[in-house]
């Protein structure tokens, strides 16, 4: 709700409110070019993550953006011999994140947490994808819609606000972090267990956009499965066990949990059910000294099982460990060893509270829709915030095509309409 002391009557302080309102928007239509240099800025950046490349440089050219727009920064880097428990190069690839603050001396302050590492690349695309494009309303580029068109527009909203003279009705705190899409032990989830983050509410700029506010995520466990045989000379594969073959089987067997999933839908917030999924075979491939002529004695694969709001970690992880045991009762000399490589906890929040309600409301102001309340069947960095820190939390970004896939892209129309979302929410409400 909006606690603010009103001067005049009730129509003059509504019509005030309508023009900053008109203003931030007229900026910010202005400034649609210099958003879209901002992002492309960032993808030239190769932020690739595995191994974590890049960071220092990106981190570096986005503190000097927040400097100017009068925020106070920091860096914060994890240390080497806390960084090796998660990833094996730590030193040559450090983890930093930074931080900024605009401290207006408001009661409360709202946080915007946004990831700037990028999955690496394949495939053939129109453009370089660290060579951004502007085509067709679109700006390409690796990282233009997963996520670094959020960062662009989070510094435009507050350069709305400065160059207007528009106090924010909250402070302001932000943090672009990295290793998000490999799990974000060592970005979001570092400053927030390290109690870097000094927060009453939390945006983080993906989960939901368009007319869509994110208030909840999938959880998901990663495995790799490691099936032993014996290897042999291919001319004589009976005095060998064929690894892969084993492998094969299994997988056929593990298909029988997806029936399963089809009965337990979850019903989000629009009234539309979503279910649990698994996908095996992500990465694959055979152990040393692999030939043709050779019975293979190793195979690995990885599984995916993504876990709905209505499920546990848990649970989720011993319904999968019981499958693989009974596959080895069914499969005759079938040696699995099932690693655990990654757990993430689901993630909701109510959508009546009063930021998934506040941040909704300035969604149908500038986007002029009735916004709806989603659950993204990804993950995302909320629940760091939302589960670990128990900071009222919501997803929102700008919208974009083939994230993580061939010629990612985002709109630059919708680019603007967000930084817009994100002015007016820092104008209006606070807390």
């Amino acid at each position: 709700m909006y606690r603010i002391r009103l001067v005049g009557t009730r129509t003059e302080f509504y019509e005030g409110l309508r023009d900053m309102a008109d203003k931030l928007e007229s900026y910010l239509d202005r400034r649609k070019g210099g958003i879209v240099r901002l992002l492309q800025d960032l993808v030239r950046i190769p932020t690739v993550n595995p191994p974590g490349a890049n960071y220092v440089e990106f981190v570096n050219v986005v503190q000097r953006k927040l400097a100017s727009l009068g925020m106070s920064t920091r860096v914060v880097t994890v240390p080497a011999a806390y960084a090796r428990e998660f990833v094996a190069n730590a030193r040559e690839h450090p983890r930093p994140s930074l931080m900024g603050m605009l401290d207006v001396g408001a009661a409360r302050t709202v946080h915007f947490n946004c990831h700037y590492d990028v999955v690496p690349v394949g495939g053939k695309w129109r453009y370089g994808p660290f060579e951004p494009n502007v085509n067709r309303g679109w700006v390409y580029g690796r990282g233009s819609a997963d996520m670094k068109g959020a960062i662009a527009c989070v510094c435009y909203a507050i350069q709305a606000l400065k160059d207007l003279g528009v106090a924010p009705k909250m402070n302001i705190e932000v943090s672009f972090t990295p290793d998000e899409e490999t799990g974000g032990d060592l970005g979001a989830g570092y400053i927030v267990r390290k109690g870097y983050v000094k927060a009453d509410y939390v945006v983080v700029g993906e989960g939901g956009s368009g007319d869509e506010v994110g208030v909840g995520h999938n959880g998901v466990i990663w495995f790799e499965a490691a099936v032993a045989g014996k290897a042999a000379h291919a001319s004589s594969p009976q005095d060998g066990i064929n690894a892969f073959e084993k492998m094969a089987a299994l997988t056929m067997q593990l298909q029988s949990l997806k029936p399963r999933f089809e009965k337990r839908g979850f019903r989000k917030p629009d009234g539309k059910k979503m279910y649990p999924t698994i996908n095996m075979g992500g990465v694959f491939g055979v152990g040393e000294g692999a030939k043709v002529n050779s019975v293979p004695a190793m195979a690995r694969f990885t599984v995916d099982r993504r876990v709905t709001p209505g499920e546990s970690l848990r649970e989720a992880e011993k319904e999968l460990r019981g499958a693989v045991m009974a596959a080895g009762k069914r499969v005759p000399q079938l040696r699995v060893d099932l690693k655990r490589l990654l757990g993430i906890e689901p993630c909701l929040v109510d959508p009546a509270g009063d930021l998934p309600q506040a941040f909704a409301r300035a969604v149908e102001t500038v986007r002029r829709t009735s916004p709806k309340f989603s659950i993204t069947r990804g993950f995302t960095d909320m629940h760091f915030f939302a589960k670990d820190a128990g900071i009222p939390t919501i997803g929102y970004g700008p919208s974009g095509r083939g994230a993580h896939a061939i010629d990612e892209r985002a709109r630059i129309a919708d680019l603007v309409s967000c930084a817009k979302v994100y002015a007016r929410f820092l104008a209006e409400w606070e807390g």
